[in-house]
């Protein structure tokens, strides 16, 4: 979460803002006068008036002590010493009677003035309360917002979202916009009081009020960052004050005479830095979208690249499976003169064979009639059967070497 500074929140626009209440090295505080209190004359500010208008101060030595002022006060802001808030007793045994004490003052406060008092000066400390170095301090400022949230919960515009209010991730959330519905819609009777008790100005307080608690809740809870916080105090309550289509001469003249200065120079100082980020952001985005053009440039080359290897792959692969379809054709005619040569050489084969064996019983009759002859004394004889069976061999030897192209 962000550790922005939390703005010092100042009176409505369109109503200059009270002085705050005076505060004084001896922990005492005493209250502005009222929003409404009319501005002295010069005349008035003369040293007798001022002697004459000085009120006790009180002095504030309890939480107690702190609430009935803060309630009872006609001063918008609370102004109270930090040393005084630290040497307030904070103890878990006074938080029921505290809470009860706030109860029973709600009624009497029915625009939302106190809880925004308690909330804004907690938040004007700038201390950030779940991780204050000040432990006593911090104490007191969690005690404040506590109570505050107490307030609230009494008011008919949070009534029902109390669980919210404490817990801000729980569902369902409560926007900034339907606060200002909620608090638009509170009547008289809704607060218990007569219709002349609850006029449209008091409506209109509550209304900013009821806004600007939630905001500084939110704030003080870490659960919104100083953006968040301007945006929706614009949203629900800048943005209905601003005067409808100002000109130039009269929205430099509002500005010029406000007299809420850090107000202003905080507010700006967030657009402008807001602005510088916008500003970077925009930078970055369009050099992040010069090297998405980049790469996409890069991208599409390489894509036409492969692109063209697929086709020119294709292409192989259709030639590659011409070639398949044609040598599995000639396989398959291989094939068939295969077995038609298989067959052929069968007969062949066979008709080989059955002239080998007829030749070869010839001859070996004759050579057993030359061998008898031979063996009775008849060489003549015998020598003529060796001539026409060596005569026969060697023709039927010449028959298979002219048979098998001469290399047998």
């Amino acid at each position: 979460m962000s550790n922005e500074t939390i703005p010092e929140t100042g009176a409505e626009s369109g109503q200059s803002d009270p002085a705050p209440a005076a505060a004084t090295g001896d922990g005492t505080a005493s209250a502005a006068p009222p929003d409404n209190a009319p501005a002295p004359s010069v005349a008035q500010e003369g040293p007798h008036r001022a002697k004459s208008k000085t009120k006790p101060k009180p002095t504030i030595t309890s939480i107690e002590e702190l609430l009935r002022f803060a309630y009872e006060s006609n001063a918008r802001l609370l102004d109270l010493p930090k040393e005084t808030l630290k040497r307030l007793a904070i103890t878990d045994e006074g938080i029921e009677s505290q809470s009860a004490l706030v109860g029973s003052l709600a009624p009497t406060d029915p625009t939302l003035s106190t809880p925004f008092k308690l909330l804004q000066y907690a938040a004007r400390q700038g201390v950030p309360l779940k991780h204050a170095e000040d432990a006593d301090l911090a104490r007191a400022l969690n005690r404040l917002v506590e109570l505050a949230l107490v307030a609230l919960g009494h008011s008919p515009v949070f009534r029902v979202w109390v669980d919210q209010l404490v817990d801000p991730r729980k569902d369902p959330q409560l926007p900034t916009e339907h606060v200002r519905n909620e608090a638009l819609r509170v009547r008289a009777d809704d607060l218990g009081l007569a219709p002349e008790q609850f006029k449209d100005a008091d409506r209109e307080r509550l209304i900013k009020n009821a806004v600007a608690c939630y905001g500084l809740l939110r704030v003080l809870q870490r659960e919104w960052t100083l953006d968040q916080f301007i945006d929706a105090s614009y949203g629900s309550i800048w943005e209905n004050e601003a005067p409808r289509a100002a000109g130039l001469e009269r929205a430099a003249g509002e500005v010029g005479a406000s007299s809420d200065l850090s107000v202003l120079g905080i507010v700006g100082a967030n657009y402008l830095a807001r602005s510088a980020r916008l500003d970077r952001q925009i930078a970055q985005l369009r050099d992040e979208a010069d090297a998405a053009r980049n790469r996409e440039t890069r991208l599409r080359r390489e894509l036409s690249a492969a692109e063209e290897r697929e086709q020119s792959a294709l292409a192989r692969a259709d030639a590659f499976s011409a070639d398949v379809v044609r040598l599995q054709k000639e396989l398959a005619a291989e094939r068939d003169n295969r077995v038609v040569d298989k067959s052929h050489m069968t007969d062949d084969y066979e008709t080989l064979r059955t002239r080998i064996i007829r030749r070869l019983g010839d001859e070996i009759s004759l050579l057993t009639d030359g061998l008898h002859a031979l063996r009775n004394g008849a060489p003549n004889v015998a020598e003529e059967f060796l001539d026409r069976s060596l005569l026969a061999l060697t023709r039927e030897v010449q028959q298979l070497k002219d048979a098998s192209g001469g290399f047998a």
